[in-house]
């Protein structure tokens, strides 16, 4: 027979800890409060795995991949550098992109002028591989396979992480609302009660 009433006593403690218990002095907004926390809670469980599927399909999608450039016309071919670029003073230095005037040419069309980003310590003449638009001018350079990945897997972290906040910020503000209609209450309560309190006998 006791083994019977541990099922019981274990809801009574859950509804307990939850605050939807029948305890005459929780307030309604006590019990209020307690249901949006369980609701903001099943939200972030539902719709954690839906943000995290989501916002890895949207970066997969809007990843600068090679197939991309390709689809849009994106190109390669080599520029000539005009000017050599300065090298740095030490070897970390080396590794960084400098722009720097240069010439390429265009499939079907005439050679161009611009500037392109080579390596720190490149010097006139070297020749480096930029990708051209449809129209021929510089562009970005798509991301190669590890960077994607990467990049699919941050997003996929930070929705959930993002949807959490905002929960705990609806969260708060929601408390702080019903602490303020918790203290008018108690405040209309003291001023109908204690005066009878605080009266002093004749």
């Amino acid at each position: 027979m006791r083994g019977m009433r541990v099922p019981g006593h274990r809801t009574a403690s859950l509804a307990r800890w939850l605050g939807l218990d029948r305890n005459p002095l929780r307030r309604g907004t006590d019990r209020a409060e307690a249901w949006i926390r369980i609701i903001l809670v099943l939200a972030f469980l539902i719709g954690a795995p839906l943000a995290c599927w989501g916002a890895g399909r949207w970066a997969g999608s809007v990843a600068p991949t090679a197939a991309r450039a390709q689809h849009a016309g994106e190109h390669r071919v080599l520029a000539t550098l005009l000017r050599s670029v300065p090298s740095g003073s030490d070897s970390l230095t080396e590794l960084n992109l400098s722009w720097v005037r240069a010439r390429w040419p265009v499939p079907g069309g005439p050679v161009r002028t611009g500037y392109v980003q080579a390596p720190a310590g490149s010097r006139a003449g070297r020749t480096v591989q930029v990708w051209l638009d449809r129209s021929g001018r510089p562009t970005a350079a798509p991301w190669p396979g590890n960077q994607v990945q990467g990049w699919v897997l941050m997003m996929a972290i930070l929705a959930p992480a993002m949807l959490a906040l905002v929960l705990l910020a609806a969260m708060g503000l929601i408390g702080h609302i019903l602490d303020r209609r918790r203290l008018a209450s108690w405040q209309q309560a003291w001023a109908a009660v204690g005066p009878q309190w605080t009266r002093r006998p004749r």
